[in-house]
C-alpha cells in the first residue's frame, strides 16, 4: 500500500510575506490610488505565484544566500502599485520550507484554475536548477525545499510539466503569461559533472508558446548573488526589480516595457558583474508593457539607491474565503477552520469524525462553499503529497534493515487512505489522490472509481 502512494504522487504533477529588514525600508505615508490600478483592472486580474529558495531541506543540496530576499523583493512590487497593487487573492508567495514541492504545484494549479482569457499569470522562482544525469534526454528540474538531492524525478518540479502549465495558461486559458526564473546559480549539484545549472537554464530559454520570459543569465553562465546589491540580493533581482518601478523607462512614457527591461538589467548587470560573465536573457514581445511607473515610488527608488526599496504591506481587502464564509452559519465556519488546523497538523485520517478527511467530506457536500472546493481539494492534496514525500526522503537515506523497520510503522499510517474521500470503499489509493488531485483527461471512471489512463 505504502509503495503504490509513494509511486502515484511521484506522477502527481506536481504565503505570507516575510520583511526583508535589510533590503526595505516603508514609506513614509500612504500612497494614492493611482492610474496603474485602473490600467491592470482594465486589462484583466492579474495573478502571480513568487518561489524563492535559500535554505534548502537536504544539506547535500548547498544553499543558496539571498535567493529568498530576491523573491520577497518581487512580491514587493507586485504589492505596491506599481506592480498592480495584488492582494492575498491574487498572490502566492512560498519561500524556504514553505515552497515545497506539493505547494509550488498546488500554486501553480492555482493559476491554471483561476485564470480567464485576458488574464495576466505571473510565475516567478528563485533558487537552483540542476538536471539528472542518467537518462539521454537530461530533463531539467527546479529544486524545491523539499528535493531530493539526486534523483530528482523523486520531488523536483520537472521543467517539461512547466512547460505545460505555461502552455495551458497562455492557449487554453487564454492569458498572458510572464515568467522570471533565476535558477542558475551556482552550488555544487549532481549535474555539475554535466553542466546541470547551464543545462536547466538552455531548457528555460526555450519558448513554449506565446509567453514573456525573463532569465537571469545566457545558458552557459552562472547568477551572481552578494552584498553588494541592496545589502544581500542577486544582481539579477536587484536590477530586475529597480527597474519595473521605473529606472528602465528609457523614453520617460511612464511605463516599462521587455525591451526597455532588457537593455536595463545589460547595462547594469553585465557591467557591475564583471570581470565575470552574466547576461540577461529576455524572450518575447519586446514591446511588451511589464509595468506602469509610479513617481511617487520612483522617487523614492532613486533617492534609495543602496537598494533600501520602499516596503508595501499586503493590500486589505475582503477575500474569497472571507466572502464566502460570511454566507454560511457558524457551524460550517468552524468546520472549515477546523479542516485548515486538520491540514496544519497533518491530522488526516484519525480519530474518525475528528480528522481532515472527515472534515473535508462534509464540506465538500455543502453547495455554498462551492467557491471554496477548488482550494480545498488542492490544499488537501498537497499536505497529503508533503508528508509522503517526507517518507520518500527519508527511504532513500536508510540502510536495508532501516527501511524494512520504516516501512511496518509507515504502513499503519497508509493502511487508512482508501477511505480518504468520497470514492467507493473498494477504491485504491490511486482513485482517492487522483480524486482530491483531479486534473481533466488524467484519470476516468470504471466501477465508481477514478482510474488512472494508461499513457
Amino acid at each position: 500500500m505504502k509503495n503504490l502512494l509513494f509511486t502515484l504522487l511521484l506522477i502527481l504533477p506536481f504565503q505570507g510575506f516575510s520583511q526583508i529588514e535589510k533590503a526595505v525600508k516603508p514609506v513614509a505615508s500612504p500612497l494614492p490610488v493611482l492610474p496603474a490600478e485602473a490600467l491592470r483592472a482594465s486589462a484583466g486580474k492579474t495573478r502571480a505565484v513568487v518561489i524563492g529558495i535559500s535554505d534548502y531541506q537536504d544539506p547535500q543540496i548547498p544553499d543558496l544566500r539571498f535567493a529568498d530576499n530576491d523573491a520577497e523583493a518581487f512580491a514587493n512590487f507586485l504589492r505596491s502599485p506599481a506592480g498592480g497593487s495584488l492582494d492575498g487573492d491574487h498572490l502566492k508567495v512560498l519561500i524556504d520550507s514553505q515552497a515545497t514541492f506539493a505547494q509550488f504545484d498546488a500554486a501553480l494549479n492555482w493559476l491554471m484554475d483561476e485564470s480567464k482569457p485576458g488574464d495576466q499569470a505571473i510565475i516567478y522562482f528563485s533558487g537552483h536548477g540542476d538536471v539528472e544525469t542518467k537518462t539521454r534526454s537530461q530533463h531539467g528540474f527546479l529544486l524545491c525545499w523539499d528535493s531530493p538531492p539526486q534523483s530528482y524525478i523523486s520531488g523536483a518540479y520537472p521543467i517539461f510539466f512547466l512547460k505545460d502549465v505555461v502552455t495551458t495558461l497562455s492557449t487554453e486559458n487564454k492569458a498572458r503569461v510572464l515568467i522570471i526564473t533565476d535558477a542558475c546559480r551556482s552550488g555544487k549539484l549532481a549535474g555539475n559533472s554535466i553542466g546541470g545549472a547551464q543545462l536547466t537554464s538552455q531548457n528555460l530559454a526555450q519558448q513554449f508558446a506565446n509567453e514573456i520570459k525573463i532569465l537571469s543569465c545566457q545558458p552557459n553562465e552562472y547568477s551572481l548573488e552578494g552584498e553588494q546589491w541592496g545589502g544581500g540580493r542577486g544582481a539579477f533581482s536587484f536590477h530586475l526589480v529597480d527597474g519595473l518601478y521605473g529606472l528602465a523607462d528609457g523614453n520617460s512614457d511612464g511605463s516599462v516595457n521587455l525591451m526597455e527591461i532588457g537593455r536595463h538589467l545589460e547595462d547594469h548587470v553585465t557591467q557591475e558583474v564583471s570581470p565575470q560573465s552574466q547576461v540577461p536573457m529576455t524572450v518575447g514581445n519586446r514591446t511588451e508593457k511589464l509595468a506602469a511607473v509610479v513617481p511617487d515610488i520612483l522617487a523614492q527608488v532613486k533617492k534609495n539607491k543602496t537598494g533600501q526599496l520602499p516596503l508595501f504591506s499586503a493590500i486589505d481587502s475582503k477575500g474569497i474565503e472571507d466572502e464566502v464564509l460570511a454566507t454560511v452559519d457558524s457551524t460550517i465556519r468552524a468546520l472549515y477552520y477546523s479542516f485548515k488546523k486538520a491540514l496544519k497538523e497533518k491530522v488526516f485520517l484519525e480519530p474518525p469524525g475528528e480528522c481532515a478527511d472527515a472534515y473535508y467530506l462534509r464540506l465538500m457536500a455543502e453547495p455554498k462553499l462551492e467557491r471554496l472546493h477548488n482550494s480545498m481539494r488542492r490544499n488537501y492534496a498537497a499536505a497529503l503529497q508533503d508528508d509522503a514525500q517526507q517518507a520518500i526522503n527519508n527511504l532513500m537515506k536508510m540502510e536495508p534493515t532501516e527501511i524494512q523497520i520504516y516501512r511496518m510503522e509507515r504502513l499503519k499510517k497508509y493502511a487508512a487512505f482508501p477511505v480518504c474521500s468520497n470514492a467507493p470503499p473498494n477504491c485504491s489509493v490511486q482513485s482517492i489522490i487522483c480524486a482530491l488531485h483531479y486534473r481533466p483527461g488524467s484519470c476516468f471512471l470504471k466501477d465508481g472509481c477514478c482510474k488512472w489512463k494508461a499513457h
